[in-house]
């Protein structure tokens, strides 16, 4: 999961393969079904409880965030949400 992570965290055309297809983005690595949940919805708190690196939820929040600290701290407790423009027909 945190390869995944950190491949979204630092690559542009990661981003990119994410955003246009997730499900075969992610398809490239080896999650369970609930792990790839957590990563196709960018879901902070469930990737924490899943043991992502602290480190590379900032970076996701950062990426995909509105990079503020207040909205990082709410997302970790499920307060708030990301948004991330994906193509519904294939992600």
């Amino acid at each position: 999961m945190d390869k995944a992570l950190y491949d979204l965290v630092t690559g542009k055309q990661a981003r990119n393969s994410f955003i246009s297809d997730a499900s075969e983005f992610l398809d490239r690595y080896r999650l369970d079904p609930d792990e790839r949940s957590a990563v196709d919805s960018i879901d902070l708190p469930a990737l924490r409880q899943h043991g992502a690196n602290p480190m590379l939820l900032w970076g996701l929040w950062m990426t995909f965030g509105d990079r503020s600290l207040s909205g990082y701290l709410s997302a970790l407790e499920g307060n708030k949400s990301l948004s991330i423009p994906k193509d519904h027909k294939n992600g």
